[in-house]
């Protein structure tokens, strides 16, 4: 997390000028408060994404029924194979998202800790596309547990957007993509 610097003047043709001292810090740049808590409730938010996963084949059984009763309130024929391969494609679908979600808090919060200005912009995009899916009803089927676990989710994100947009948040990011020469 150390800030490269570079030393004009220092790596010359004839060697370094001896007869000045040459500064060297002592300490690297700290984020502010409100970045490194940004990044620890992204990686939370990478654990929690991971946990979705033990969730969804915990309660494998729930999904199968709620799969036969959406199937036979809507009047179609449902067969266990055709409702066991619903089944799995949505297991399938779930692990998929989860560890690409889980990759993507990582990832965010690495950049975060950097000071990355894009991290910031990639993050609120990704938080309006998950408003967007968790309202529009991309859990039509989803029990009670999974809905609340998508709306703790889904209030992490919201909570490091406003850690990200702070202050002295702002004024690291500002600072660390700004060249310092």
């Amino acid at each position: 997390m150390a800030r490269p610097i570079s030393w004009r003047g220092v790596l010359s043709p004839d060697g370094p000028d001896t007869s000045r001292p040459v500064w060297r810090p002592t300490t690297p740049l700290r984020p502010p408060r409100s970045i490194v808590d940004s990044a620890r409730l992204m990686q939370f938010a990478a654990a929690l994404n991971l946990l979705e996963i033990v969730r969804a084949f915990l309660t494998r059984d729930d999904l199968r029924a709620a799969v036969l009763a959406e199937a036979t309130s809507s009047e179609l024929l449902a067969t266990d194979a055709g409702v066991d391969r619903v089944v799995q494609v949505s297991l399938t679908v779930t692990t998929v998202v989860a560890v690409v979600s889980a990759v993507i808090w990582v990832v965010m919060s690495r950049a975060t800790l950097r000071g990355s200005k894009w991290g910031r912009i990639v993050a609120c995009v990704l938080f309006a596309l998950a408003v967007g899916g968790f309202f529009a009803g991309a859990l039509p089927t989803a029990g009670p547990f999974a809905r609340v676990f998508a709306l703790a989710l889904l209030l992490l994100g919201a909570w490091t957007l406003v850690l990200l947009w702070r202050k002295d948040s702002s004024a690291y990011i500002r600072y660390q993509s700004t060249p310092q020469e």
